[in-house]
């Protein structure tokens, strides 16, 4: 199978969020399509709930915990761990589900600000389409029952490691585990103008439905250097504040110039930090090429 590179950085991060409620964004929603998403909240609960379970007995994820497992015990260089804890200090393996506010803030994205077709529904590729290498067909509105079909991160873990090479090289191993599994995948390899770098990998694996029906839902899995790891959450509370109105969105050519605001400073300390990263990976080899100079 060949990987599928995308590129989603979207006209939406060009332009910058509108700010915009939680409640509005349902009643928005609910209007364009005729349909109560809030209606939704529990049997979206059910149906995660459940997918999460069948997720985690399933082989891949077998493979992704043995994987955590034997980097926990390897060493880098020295006393470098070749896998380190999550920014919020979790260090157990885990997947975690998408809430139900994130998932709105999906739809409301999906349905309205990236639709093309404006009051027309929205031709929205699934996930089964990424991994085909195909465009979106279906011309729908992507309500909270067929989210699973499209948003590709409702299920989401992560390996954060030490250094920049080692997410080329857990990359390659969690590709491995998902051919030789036979699961169908795409990819992404961010380099975000927020600054942020990682690579994304997208497994789709079977799940039940609450009416025992069968469904697929994607895996995410980042595989993202420590210093990334934590300039994700912190780019991530600054696109909720630009989401909400607290402060405003500019476009990223009028960032460029605004030396000193949260904005700046983000983006090009991901930026500048990418290429440190890549310094300290290249140092560490050297220092592992070297041999001990003989004694005269």
């Amino acid at each position: 199978m060949t990987d599928l590179d995308t590129n989603l950085d979207t006209s939406v991060e060009a332009r910058g969020p509108a700010a915009v409620s939680h409640s509005l964004m349902l009643e928005r929603l609910s209007e364009a399509a005729d349909d109560d998403f809030a209606r939704y909240e529990v049997p979206y609960h059910t149906f995660m709930t459940g997918a999460e379970l069948e997720v985690q007995n399933s082989e891949f994820y077998g493979r992704l915990v043995d994987l955590h497992r034997e980097l926990s015990e390897a060493f880098v260089l020295g006393n470098v761990r070749a896998i380190q804890s999550w920014s919020n200090g979790e260090g157990e393996f885990r997947v975690v589900a998408k809430s139900w506010e994130s998932v709105i803030d999906k739809l409301f994205r999906i349905n309205i600000e990236e639709n093309e077709l404006f009051s027309n529904p929205p031709i929205a590729p699934t996930i089964e389409d990424r991994a085909a290498k195909q465009k979106g067909h279906l011309q729908r509105w992507i309500t909270p029952d067929i989210v699973h079909e499209v948003a590709d991160d409702l299920l989401r873990t992560k390996f954060v490691v030490p250094f920049v090479d080692g997410v080329v090289d857990v990359g390659n191993r969690i590709t491995k585990a998902i051919d030789d599994c036979g699961l169908r995948r795409f990819r992404r390899f961010h380099a975000k103008d927020s600054g942020y770098h990682a690579r994304h990998y997208y497994i789709i694996l079977p799940v039940p439905t609450p009416s025992g029906g069968d469904a697929t839902v994607a895996l995410e899995v980042k595989v993202l250097t420590t210093m990334q790891d934590t300039l994700g959450e912190l780019t991530h509370l600054l696109y909720e504040k630009h989401r909400t109105g607290e402060i405003s969105a500019e476009k990223k050519r009028k960032v460029a110039w605004q030396f000193g605001t949260s904005d700046f400073m983000a983006t090009y300390l991901g930026h500048s930090g990418h290429f440190l990263e890549a310094s300290v990976a290249e140092l560490k080899d050297q220092i592992l090429s070297l041999r001990s100079a003989p004694r005269g």
